[in-house]
This record gives structure tokens, C-alpha cells and sequence, in this order.
């Protein structure tokens, strides 16, 4: 007990700054008479003060609890907001720091907040961002109090751990849906979404709305009906469609906090959700210098969650990846024409050389599609006025990377392969959409 009272007890600095106070008015006093008794009285007050500080908020009638609200899962580059509720039993105000122990994959040293609680429920609200997928680990939480007089702190300890694991994006997953299957054609007005993809079967008459093709009315509903109607078209469906994701050394480069892997994990689950919704069988093969997933194209219930849990264990290896690992694989698995969408990083034309033969092969029995990554950041150096030695060499440095990014992409549009080229924020959107454009055209 006393152990537990001594380390939640602590001296405010107002109470080192008054002793300091008194012990100089003692100090002086040798000259100047007056001052010792002041210094004296100055001492006499603060020990008096501080015992009933240290009355006041050890008080057993004072009581704490707090509760932790987090979402159930957490998702991999969202900012989602944590809530804390407190209660506080008293009688008088307090002035609080609120400690919440956060996981350590934040890497927060100096995390609290400061706030002014009455007797009564409080509520404190933050904001996270995970930027690695696995379990977050949050601790205890501490309030520091102090009552009116702030000479003592006391620190009390109020259990809420608890873990929570972070997963790829379920909230782009859901958001990239919606845009997906939605009328509207923008995504927050600043990115374009493709409308879905129409084939030649007929599915329904709707009204019309912005964004549908005027092609498409028809004419004969809108005279009886006195209202624009178009004729909306259905998607060829059970077609087999491949998320192959490659987890060498260079998918280990990151933008934003986050790397390339996770953005694929992340476009991988945006994709296989409206490919689901859309009817299509979907499947997944990761792969390093061995195979990690190798999960069959299915359209049954629970299928997305098996491809969340795999995307979920998925790490980067600091092997090269195996090319002819992924043939075979995709080979026993793909028994059918399907569309293959490769998220891979070639660092050089020399590593795409080496995988051509085999991404060739693969593009004779499917429709491959590569995704390549853009770097933004480079791309905005490429631009730099050639005014100083640094400048011109970040710029040259740049530009010699887009020329070698521009090499890859030529090399695979002549063995005729299919490219997605974007930076890796825009990778779940430009993804989606060449889906729904190889769809429309009935290319799968």
C-alpha cells in the first residue's frame, strides 16, 4: 500500500519554485532581519498547504473509471477517432493530464491531454493512424490530477487495456464499393470513377440521372412515362479474376507511412469486393522467393473473408521474387482464361528483363495486367529549376528514374501487356477502373 501511495504521489513545480522561494527570503534574513521571518512563514504555509493537497486528492471518496471506445478492426493508413469516457466522483474541479498508453507501432513518446474535469462523465477524444497491419496493443490509461491548490500530483492508474488488430482498409474497401455501384461518377469531386461496364444484355429501365450515357435512353418508356428513362445493362458474370501481389525486397519502399505492399493489400481488397459484388470469382497468390497465398478463384459466401485474413499475414520478404514460382502456381490454379492483375515494383528494366519470359507466358493463357508505381515526390523533382548543384542533381537523379519508369512501361505495352501507371494514393481507384474498362469491353 504505501509502495502504491508513493509512486502516484508527486511535487508540482509551483512547490519547488515556492521552497526555492523561502529558502532564498531564509537566506537573506542573515542581512536582512525581516526576510527570516517571512521565509519562515512562506515555508510554514507551504507545508500546511501541501498536507491538505495531499488530503484532498487521496481522498478515498474520489473516484475514477474510463472507458476506451475503439472500432472493432482497425484499418491500415485510416484515421480513425479514439474515445475515451472518464467519470470523475468529487466534490471539487480538478485540472487532469490524460496518459493513454498507445500501442507501440505509433511510436507517440510524449502523448497526453490536458483538460479542466468537473464531477461527472467526460468524454476525450483522439485521433490515430495505422500504418502497420497486426495487433495494436493500447495499455492502461493515467490521469495526473491536481487539485485547486497544485502543489501535489497525484497519478492514478485506470485499467483499459485492451487489443485491437489492424487489418487492410476496410473502410477504402467500402468507400471504393460504393463509388463503384454508385450513379455518381466522382470520388469526393476530385477523382474520377469509372462507371460500371455494359454488355449487351439488357437488365432494366431506370430513370435518369447525371452520369448516365445518353446513348443509352430510351425513348419509347420516356414518351409514355413523360420522363427521361435509360436502359440499363447487365455484366457478363463468373468470370475468373487474379490478384497476384509480389512480395520481394522492393515492394518494401514506402509513401506516406505506408509500403508498397500494404497499398497493393489495400487495391487487392478494394478490388476483390466489387469483382464479388459483380458476380466474378476471385482468387489470390502472393508470392517472394517461395509462394505465400495460393487461393483458388471462388464466388462463394466468406470468399472475402478468406482473402482479408490472407492479405492480413502478409509481410515483405528480402528475396527477389521467384517469376516461375508464380507460372506454376497460377498455372494449377487458373485452368481457364482470367485476368491477372500483378502488383510487382520493378526497380530497373534489367529486373523486368529477367521476369519478361515468364510474364510473356502468362500473357498468351490470360490478360495480364501489370500495375507500376509512381513516385510523386520524384516526379515534382524532375521539375526543379536547374539553379543550384543540388537542385540540378535531384533533378537529373529524377529524371533518369522516370525515364527508366517510362522504359518498363514501354517494354511491357509491346509484348502486349496491359499497364496501370499512378501513384500509390490513387492505386485502389485506377485498379478498379481498368477492371471495369477491360469489363465493358468484354476483354475478360
Amino acid at each position: 500500500m504505501r509502495k502504491s501511495l508513493l509512486k502516484s504521489f508527486f511535487l508540482t513545480p509551483l512547490f519547488f519554485s515556492t521552497g526555492a522561494a523561502a529558502v532564498f527570503l531564509c537566506a537573506f534574513g542573515f542581512v536582512i532581519p525581516p526576510l527570516l521571518i517571512l521565509g519562515k512563514v512562506v515555508v510554514v504555509l507551504l507545508i500546511g498547504f501541501t498536507v491538505a493537497d495531499a488530503v484532498l486528492l487521496f481522498n478515498p471518496k474520489l473516484k475514477f473509471a474510463a472507458r476506451r471506445i475503439t472500432p472493432r478492426v482497425l484499418g491500415i493508413g485510416d484515421t480513425v477517432k479514439i474515445v475515451l469516457e472518464l467519470d470523475y466522483e468529487g466534490s471539487f474541479n480538478l485540472d487532469v493530464n490524460v496518459i493513454d498508453e498507445l500501442p507501440v507501432q505509433l511510436q507517440e513518446r510524449n502523448f497526453g491531454v490536458d483538460l479542466k474535469m468537473s464531477p461527472g462523465p467526460r468524454k476525450v477524444g483522439y485521433d490515430i493512424r495505422p500504418v502497420n497491419r497486426g495487433i495494436y496493443s493500447f495499455g492502461n490509461t493515467r490521469l495526473l490530477i491536481e487539485s485547486p491548490l497544485h502543489l501535489v500530483r497525484r497519478m492514478v492508474t485506470l485499467p483499459t487495456a485492451a487489443d485491437t488488430p489492424v487489418y487492410p482498409s476496410i473502410l477504402q474497401m467500402r468507400k471504393t464499393g460504393m463509388m463503384a455501384f454508385s450513379r455518381n461518377t466522382f470520388q469526393a469531386g476530385t477523382k474520377k470513377l469509372n462507371r460500371m461496364g455494359q454488355s449487351y444484355e439488357f437488365e432494366q429501365i431506370t430513370p435518369f440521372v447525371e452520369g448516365d450515357d445518353y446513348r443509352n435512353i430510351n425513348w419509347k418508356a420516356t414518351g409514355k412515362t413523360r420522363e427521361l428513362m435509360v436502359n440499363q445493362f447487365q455484366d457478363e458474370r463468373s468470370q475468373n479474376l487474379y490478384c497476384v501481389i509480389s512480395k520481394g525486397r522492393a515492394m518494401k519502399l514506402t509513401f506516406n507511412d505506408l509500403s508498397l505492399l500494404d497499398y497493393a493489400i489495400n487495391a487487392t481488397l478494394a478490388l476483390s469486393n466489387v469483382a464479388l459484388k459483380k458476380y466474378d470469382k476471385v482468387g489470390l497468390i502472393s508470392f517472394s522467393d517461395k509462394i505465400g497465398t495460393a487461393l483458388r478463384a471462388e464466388n462463394r459466401k466468406g470468399q472475402l473473408q478468406k482473402i482479408l485474413e490472407s492479405l492480413y499475414a502478409e509481410t515483405e520478404r528480402d528475396r527477389e521474387p521467384g517469376y516461375e514460382l508464380l507460372y506454376r502456381s497460377l498455372d494449377r490454379l487458373a485452368k481457364n482464361r482470367s485476368l491477372v492483375i500483378l502488383f510487382a515494383n520493378f526497380e530497373t528494366p534489367q529486373m523486368l528483363d529477367r521476369a519478361m519470359p515468364i510474364l510473356q507466358k502468362i500473357s498468351k493463357k490470360h490478360l495480364l495486367v501489370t500495375v507500376l508505381f509512381k513516385d510523386a515526390a520524384l516526379e515534382k523533382a524532375s521539375k526543379l529549376p536547374k539553379d543550384s548543384i543540388d537542385s540540378i542533381y535531384r533533378r537529373t537523379l529524377a529524371e533518369k528514374y522516370f525515364h527508366e519508369r517510362n522504359e518498363i512501361a514501354k517494354k511491357l505495352r509491346n509484348r502486349g501487356i496491359h499497364t496501370i501507371t499512378g501513384t500509390p494514393e490513387e492505386l485502389s481507384v485506377n485498379t478498379i477502373n481498368r477492371y471495369l474498362q477491360l469489363k465493358s469491353r468484354g476483354m475478360i
